[in-house]
């Protein structure tokens, strides 16, 4: 987080300083420091807005009219409400929750939050921990201010939560663990929980527990011609349908599924479809797990060989959620699925797969592991390798496109693939670059993991170093550090010398960024001896840079200073204007920290004449920031508000709430000192908008005290 001091002067010399406790987040020691130290992260924020994070609900939901009813009376005003409902696959869980959320909106003017913890579709469900990053994010909180273990989020998310009314939906629950941090306490919040386990141990919370139970007959008869598309007919096709429904167990996902292929097969009546039975669609059996997959090969032995291929390489995705472009990479293997568009619309009427929202799709976890495992039966070793193969690369060639639209400056080789690549995102700006990086966070980590499972360490690198502005910008630690970890054995073992120093560099970023600098700098120093044996100049000097950054944070700013010199000389020799510039900046902002404050300012106009001409907006609004503080350090508050308007302005096109948030608040103390106190407490107040915008509530805090000075 940024944070403001009150312009220091430099420390005293022979001082010491010590650190102990938990602590979150960037640090720095030093001797004495008189104002605030701001750690840069530039990047793009969308505006916080109230969270509406629930799916759609499925137009056929039908009946359930006791269970709804049992959830309006556990819902309580007064107190937290926790409902748990329990059932077997397919039996309507999800959309029971749903109907009851969707309907009670009103009721929660603060927001809905849903996360899927992959109880039933992962091997290793999603974490309490992970899950409360979204939460925290969706709720205004900077991903700078989340702590990175789960008792700090959970403290956080308490905090957060406070008085506000909301729903939670945790969707797909494993276990009691999962959930208990994911509550909300606030009086008049809903947490509902979907599992297909009990979870019995939850009363010890208060949970009211509701186990799902088959819809009865008569409601399933209702869904099963809504599904069908046609109207209820009487007599003998009612019987069949009442067969039908009893066949399935009256489960709901089997009844669409049947229903949806009795609209598929319109040459079949009802009759054909419950004779079916004596080839294997009887549905009346003890495991519930079998008696869906009798019905989904069914309706996938329905489909048009198409749309039959389609599904069973969709199946080999890792998630069940994906965006449409991944339906065009599987559809090239070979042989290629020559009517896209039809196999997709093949599926989809079939209710084997559905879009939830424009440009993504999804399978139902039971019908996701069906595809997989018809995939696995159906085709052989080297189709399931070209298919999984070409959803990687899709992955890697979508990432490489976003980074280089967030960035321009990067200078990361160009990726290598195996297989051509037939559909590519095209992103409008460096925001809609950045909102693909946040929706398909866990299918890149998914994707990076199986790739390394299968020994694709030149996918596994490439697609790690790719990531690299989703990390910087949005602070996801552990992801950061176990992509790194990997990508950085993966270009070791690929030979890849240059692939080798970036993602050794950027794990040991990570790992500072983490707070771990003693392993950071073991991979620093590792990354430094393989720029020299490349002979690359400007990559030493790229480490030497981190490496200083790391010192700085700890506070030792002479052995910070010493290396950004170094670091100065092999990349301002080796004609890198942006590296040098940003290079000055740092020595800069450490000087003008120290007192030091004439050649502090030397070396920023410097990083500025460097920086100007090269259209990087965020190095030049980074450096007309750090030279208006170290003015206003210096005594020059006219020339320092000068540069921090010029600041605010860079920072509109590029730049958090929190950076703009920092500049309102510094220019409102050149207002403070210069006697102008209306205006300070226009800009104090400024930054205390910009500051909660992202969740930055300490310095909203601070800010709001500044604005009111007499």
């Amino acid at each position: 987080m940024t944070s403001r001091d009150d312009w220091a002067a430099a420390p005293r010399p022979n001082s010491h300083n010590s650190l102990s406790g938990n602590v979150y987040g960037p640090t720095v020691q030093a001797g004495a420091i008189h104002g605030d130290v701001y750690f840069q992260n530039a990047g793009p924020r969308p505006p916080h807005v109230t969270p509406r994070q629930l799916p759609s609900l499925t137009r056929h939901f039908t009946g359930r009219v006791n269970t709804l009813e049992a959830l309006t009376g556990f819902h309580r005003t007064d107190g937290q409400t926790l409902a748990v409902i329990s059932g077997p696959p397919g039996v309507g869980k999800t959309s029971l929750a749903l109907a009851w959320l969707h309907a009670h909106e009103a009721e929660f003017p603060d927001g809905q939050l849903y996360v899927d913890l992959l109880g039933s579709s992962a091997a290793v469900p999603a974490s309490a921990g992970s899950a409360l990053q979204l939460f925290l994010h969706a709720l205004g909180v900077g991903a700078e201010q989340v702590p990175a273990d789960l008792a700090g989020k959970a403290a956080l998310y308490r905090s957060v939560t406070a008085g506000r009314r909301i729903a939670v939906l945790c969707d797909n629950a494993l276990s009691a663990a999962q959930v208990r941090p994911l509550i909300p306490a606030s009086p008049g919040s809903m947490c509902m929980v979907t599992s297909r386990w009990r979870l019995t141990s939850l009363t010890l919370d208060g949970a009211h527990l509701l186990p799902l139970e088959p819809l009865d007959t008569d409601t399933a008869v209702e869904l099963f011609w809504r599904v069908a598309g046609q109207t209820t007919p009487g007599g003998r096709e009612d019987a069949a349908a009442r067969q039908a429904v009893a066949s399935y167990g009256r489960f709901p996902l089997a009844v669409c599924v049947g229903a949806a292929l009795l609209a598929l097969r319109s040459d079949w009546q009802i009759r054909q479809l419950v004779a079916g039975d004596a080839d294997g669609l009887h549905m009346v059996l003890a495991d519930e797990e079998t008696s869906m997959r009798t019905c989904f090969d069914e309706s996938y032995e329905a489909l048009p060989a198409g749309a039959a291929a389609l599904y069973m390489r969709l199946g080999l995705h890792p998630l069940p959620d994906f965006a449409a472009e991944v339906t065009h990479a599987v559809a090239a293997a070979t042989p290629e699925v020559a009517d896209l568009p039809g196999a997709v619309g093949a599926l989809m009427e079939a209710n084997l797969l559905t879009a939830a929202v424009p440009g993504r799709y999804r399978f139902h976890d039971l019908i996701h592991q069906h595809a997989g495992t018809r995939a696995q039966a159906g085709l052989s070793g080297d189709a399931v390798r070209e298919v999984k193969r070409r959803i990687a690369e899709h992955y890697l060639a979508t990432a490489d496109r976003a980074d280089r639209s967030l960035s321009q400056h990067r200078l990361r080789p160009e990726p290598r693939y195996e297989h051509a690549i037939t559909s590519v995102v095209e992103f409008g700006g460096q925001a809609e670059a950045m909102e693909w990086f946040d929706a398909e966070r866990a299918n890149l980590m998914t994707v990076l993991e199986g790739a390394a499972a299968d020994g694709w360490d030149d996918v596994v690198w490439q697609l790690a170093d790719a990531m690299w502005l989703l990390f910087t910008h949005r602070h996801h630690h552990a992801d950061w550090v176990a992509s790194y970890t990997l990508g950085s054995a993966s270009a070791e073992a690929c030979g890849h010398v240059l692939g080798e120093a970036r993602l050794r560099t950027g794990l040991g970023t990570a790992l500072r960024a983490s707070g771990s600098p003693q392993s950071a700098m073991e991979e620093f120093t590792r990354a430094r001896e393989l720029r020299r044996r490349l002979e690359d100049r400007r990559g030493e000097g790229v480490v030497l840079n981190h490496m200083a950054l790391a010192y700085r944070d700890l506070g030792q700013m002479e052995q910070a200073l010493s290396l950004l010199r170094e670091a100065l000389a092999l990349r301002g020799g080796e004609g890198d204007l942006r590296g040098a510039g940003r290079i000055h900046c740092s020595i800069g902002e450490i000087e003008s920290l120290l007192g030091a404050h004439a050649s502090a300012v030397a070396h920023l106009e410097e990083a500025w004449r460097l920086i100007r001409d090269l259209g990087d907006t965020a190095s030049e609004a980074l450096v007309e920031r750090v030279l208006g503080e170290a003015l206003l350090r210096a005594g020059d508050v006219a020339s320092a508000r000068a540069h921090l308007v010029s600041a605010l302005a860079l920072l509109r096109v590029w730049g958090t709430g929190a950076e703009q948030g920092a500049v309102h608040e510094a220019i409102g103390q050149s207002y403070e000192l210069a006697g102008d106190l209306a205006e300070a407490r226009n800009r104090y107040r400024s930054a205390e908008a910009a500051y909660l915008s992202v969740g930055a509530l300490e310095h909203a805090q601070r800010a709001a005290e500044r604005a009111q000075v007499p």
